[in-house]
């Protein structure tokens, strides 16, 4: 508030299984967050007249095929920022997010694959900040990641930033956790790799670098006395690119949004405009909002399932601490007793998951050199079926999971890709190995 911190501090565990706590070094994974990097940088371009945000993405992105159905000549940069571009990608956002099957510069060549939305409503999507990268990318020679770096990060002072992985101490990074049927939090494999860690949802960041950030944004560019990016910027990436068009999303917990800025949500709590950026991925939960008459902001990370909604009543009783609201201690205790009264039904869940993972561990049919090998679809990349010791695997990218057996008479596997899983089913002509598997309505045939 009013240009520092008042409270930074760690709760519980970065990583429970190590008995690692969180504490102010904890690099926190903040997901969606990223987009408000990622338009910031953009909006520095714009500044500097390297870019316009009514150039036609096909003036920024010469070259590119785009689908059938989408004449891009008359999007422009802002309906990327804007999400309201009406494309519907799955191709580009699963390689940037989830598979890191192809690597960034083949993005632009993925974007023929995707497909018109069908409608004209503002939805979101990692893909408009996919595309934001790749312009930076063909205007920046060191590309978006050391661009940002160098142009957004290190002026605001934020030095524990970082949109990689790699060279870092893991012991560091908060990890994702479940909860198991016995109401204790288990450690996840953190699946980001510096592969996926995109434009649209892939950077690391201590809260100290994050409150920096919300610093730099409700001081119009200013922070330790000096200023350090123009006012004009903060203020453009704070405009109102396109209003929500959906009323199921101009709410979002306790707090109203109106429409899309360059990278961040724009709206109000209790009738005070907010801006804010939201970020999930797996079990981690990223909040940053502030109230720019007030002054004041609110950064707040989670990584365990079930305590997302926390990052919002923190933020929430900030805000209602600070403007001495007589009700602020008995709503935000009513939240946290919501939340409270769901981990019952959490562990129900989870004891339910593992019996039904017990029970499907049944013999398959065929032999399991019958499903081993290299499966190949154009869109979405290399699925590798593998044996270890009497078990399969598979590897999709930077994926390396184990695949369960999900009913052995129709041939079908069970592949979890970070948070979802899916019915991989395989093909077979007689006996002999299978020539195609469809991971739900995708085709890989083998090679």
């Amino acid at each position: 508030m009013d240009g520092r911190t008042i409270l930074a501090k760690g709760y519980g565990w970065a990583d429970a299984g190590a008995k690692i706590p969180a504490d102010e070094r904890t690099l926190w994974y903040v997901a969606s967050t990223s987009k408000s990097y990622t338009g910031f940088g953009i909006a520095l371009l714009v500044n500097q007249r390297v870019l316009s945000l009514a150039t036609p993405i096909t003036t920024l992105l010469p070259g590119v095929e785009w689908p059938a159905g989408v004449d891009a000549s008359r999007l422009t940069l802002a309906h990327f920022l804007s999400h309201t571009h009406h494309i519907n990608d799955d191709v580009v956002v699963q390689a940037a997010a989830y598979t890191g099957a192809f690597p960034e510069q083949e993005w632009p060549n993925l974007i023929r694959y995707a497909r018109p939305s069908g409608n004209d409503d503002l939805v979101y999507s990692n893909f408009g900040y996919n595309v934001a990268a790749m312009v930076i990318d063909r205007v920046r020679p060191e590309g978006w990641r050391r661009y940002l770096d160098s142009a957004v990060y290190r002026p605001a002072g934020m030095r524990d930033t970082y949109a990689r992985v790699s060279g870092l101490d893991p012991r560091r990074v908060a990890k994702p956790h479940d909860i198991s049927g016995t109401g204790d939090f288990v450690t996840r494999k953190f699946e980001k790799t510096d592969v996926t860690m995109n434009s649209a949802g892939g950077h690391l960041a201590t809260v100290g670098d994050l409150a920096r950030w919300v610093i730099v944004h409700l001081d119009s560019g200013r922070i330790d006395g000096r200023q350090v990016f123009p006012q004009g910027v903060v203020a453009m990436s704070h405009r109102v690119l396109a209003r929500q068009t959906l009323d199921s999303r101009t709410r979002f917990g306790p707090f109203d949004r109106e429409g899309w800025a360059m990278g961040w949500d724009v709206g109000s709590y209790r009738g005070e405009p907010m801006v804010s950026r939201f970020g999930g991925y797996v079990s981690f939960r990223s909040h940053l909002s502030m109230l720019p008459r007030r002054r004041i902001g609110v950064v707040a990370q989670t990584n365990g399932v079930g305590a997302s909604s926390v990052t919002d009543l923190i933020a929430a009783f900030a805000y209602d601490l600070e403007a001495a609201r007589p009700d602020a201690r008995a709503a935000a205790a009513a939240r946290l007793d919501t939340l409270v009264a769901r981990l019952p039904r959490l562990r129900e869940q989870s004891a339910q998951s593992d019996a039904r993972r017990a029970a499907r561990q049944q013999p398959l049919r065929r032999p399991l050199t019958d499903f081993v090998g290299s499966y190949f679809n154009e869109r979405y990349g290399t699925l590798e079926i593998i044996v270890t010791g009497d078990a399969l695997r598979y590897r999709w990218g930077v994926l390396d999971k184990p695949a369960e057996v999900l009913d052995a008479d129709r041939d079908q596997l069970r592949l979890e890709v970070i948070d979802d899983g899916q019915q991989a089913s395989f093909h077979f002509d007689g006996r002999g190995p299978a020539h195609s598997v469809d991971l739900g309505n995708i085709r890989f045939v083998r090679r």
